[in-house]
C-alpha cells in the first residue's frame, strides 16, 4: 500500500521521485518494475495512462526490467498496455552480451536474459517473431545456449521445430492433414457424375432405334 501510495504521488513527476542506486538514478516506476510481485501492482499507474516505454536511467527499457524480474503477470500487464513492445528492439548499454551488437530485438534479450521460460513464451504469444536475427546474424538459438537456465531445455526443442515449420507447432500442421483426410468424401460430386452418365446414354440408345426404324 505504501509503495502504491508513493507511485500515485509521483504519477505526474516521476523523475522526482527518482531513487539512487550507484551510479543509476531509478524513478518509482522503474523500481516498481523491477520490485512487483504481481500484475496488481502496476495496474494503478496503467490505469492513471502512465506510459510504460520510460527509458531506465542507466540505458534499456522497463520492458528489460520486467524481462529481467521474470514475473509473467507483470510482463504481461505492460505487454497488454502495448503489444507493439514485444517486437520493439532493445539497447545494452545497461545489459551488455559478450561480443553482442549494440542493439537487439527484445525476443533475443529475453532468450539470454530471462530467468524462465514464460517470459519467451510469452514474447512470442504476444507477436514476437523468433525468426529475426541479430546485426551478426545470430539468431534465438544462439542466445538461449548462452542462457544457462533455458540452454538445453524442451523450450529449445519446441523452438526449433518452429523455426523449421514456419512457426507451424506439429499440432498445427496436423489440422490441414485431417482437412484434407476429411475432403476425401467430396467426391461425391465426381460420383454422381458417374451416376448421370449412364442416364444420359438411355435417350442416346432410343435415338438411335429410331434412326434405324426409320
Amino acid at each position: 500500500m505504501k509503495k502504491l501510495l508513493l507511485l500515485s504521488i509521483c504519477t505526474l513527476s516521476l523523475p522526482v521521485c527518482a531513487q539512487r542506486y550507484g551510479d543509476c538514478a531509478y524513478t518509482l516506476l522503474q523500481n516498481l518494475v523491477m520490485n512487483a510481485r504481481s500484475a496488481e501492482e502496476i495496474q494503478a499507474p496503467i490505469s492513471r495512462g502512465v506510459a510504460f516505454d520510460e527509458q531506465v536511467r542507466c540505458g534499456g527499457s522497463l520492458v528489460q526490467l520486467a524481462i529481467r524480474r521474470g514475473n509473467p503477470d507483470v510482463l504481461q500487464a505492460i505487454l497488454q498496455q502495448d503489444q507493439k513492445r514485444a517486437s520493439a528492439v532493445v539497447d545494452l548499454t545497461a545489459f551488455p552480451i559478450q561480443n553482442g551488437p549494440r542493439q537487439i530485438p527484445v525476443i533475443l534479450f529475453a532468450a539470454y536474459y530471462a530467468p524462465n521460460k514464460e517470459i519467451v513464451q510469452l514474447l512470442i504469444a504476444a507477436g514476437a517473431d523468433i525468426n529475426v536475427s541479430d546485426d551478426g546474424g545470430r539468431n534465438i538459438l544462439w542466445y538461449l545456449d548462452k542462457n544457462p537456465v533455458l540452454k538445453n531445455t524442451a523450450l529449445v526443442d519446441e523452438i526449433q521445430k518452429n523455426l523449421l515449420y514456419g512457426m507451424a507447432s506439429p499440432q498445427n500442421m496436423a489440422a490441414p492433414q485431417g482437412q484434407q483426410q476429411q475432403a476425401a468424401p467430396q467426391q461425391n460430386p465426381q460420383g454422381q457424375q458417374q451416376q448421370v452418365a449412364p442416364q444420359q446414354q438411355v435417350p442416346a440408345k432410343k435415338n438411335s432405334g429410331l434412326i434405324d426404324e426409320s
